[in-house]
């Protein structure tokens, strides 16, 4: 009986989806991160959560609580390496710049969509690379960028996340 559930298991499964088996592609926009640097580069990513708001609804004196709109109030976090000259946190940094400078107290977007873009995140198969899932981000733009952390009792490569916005994303 144990080996026909394994079996159904595996058959089920296949090898399953693998979380070091990924590419992220985030589009050009405003100075930002463009090709293959951020799929090379990128260490780690996120698939964000979804959910939908309650609506409370009264009826004959008793409460009843039904689903409202999707809910995307939550970000997209990704992690990345670092090049030497500070290559790639530099483009999200010029990017962070363009929608609005500190330096000149003034916006390189015209508008809100001048500086979104949007993103895919890939899930590969174990087998060939080739993907499986894939995550669209629309709308997308870097909220924060982390700190980028400096030792000398460390010889690791530098890392350094970034917390993006988004108004949705889909699966398909």
């Amino acid at each position: 009986m144990g080996s026909s559930k394994i079996s159904s298991l595996k058959s089920t499964l296949g090898f399953g989806a693998r979380a070091n088996k990924y590419r992220v592609i985030i589009n050009s926009v405003g100075g930002g991160p463009v090709g293959p640097i951020v799929d090379t580069l990128t260490k780690s990513a996120s698939i964000p959560g979804r959910s939908f708001n309650e609506v409370e609804i009264w009826n004959q004196g008793r409460l009843t609580v039904v689903a409202g709109d999707a809910d995307f109030s939550g970000t997209w976090n990704v992690t990345f390496m670092d090049t030497e000259d500070h290559t790639m946190r530099g483009k999200f940094i010029d990017w962070m710049e363009f929608i609005d400078s500190v330096k000149d107290h003034a916006r390189g977007a015209a508008d809100h969509s001048s500086y979104m873009t949007t993103a895919e995140l890939h899930q590969l198969s174990t087998v060939d690379n080739a993907s499986m899932a894939v995550y669209k981000f629309e709308d997308l733009w870097p909220k924060s960028i982390s700190d980028t952390t400096m030792s000398d009792d460390s010889s690791d490569l530098i890392e350094f996340s970034v917390e993006f916005n988004f108004t949705f994303w889909s699966k398909e």
